[in-house]
């Protein structure tokens, strides 16, 4: 299960949100803004107050960076 730490108003969590959304990825979304549950756990997790914060449960794999996390992403789930 992929989770996606988010801010609603985050051009660079709606940039992860729009390729998710082209490669057709099923995906929860938890807001992060502070003082809410997300942003506790996006601190637990992560260690920061940043997002977007992708967590690959899955793979055991946590990171931040709207970039690396479209990379990995598509080498993830991307077929050809």
């Amino acid at each position: 299960m992929l989770k996606l730490y988010t801010y609603p108003t985050c051009p660079y969590c709606e940039k992860v949100r729009d390729a998710f959304s082209a490669m057709d990825l099923t995906y929860e979304e938890i807001n992060a803004e502070r003082d809410t549950d997300g942003s506790l756990e996006l601190m637990r997790l992560g260690g920061k107050q940043q997002v977007p914060f992708l967590v690959d449960e899955e793979n055991d794999v946590k990171m931040y960076e709207s970039d690396d996390i479209i990379a990995y992403a598509r080498g993830r789930f991307e077929t050809n």
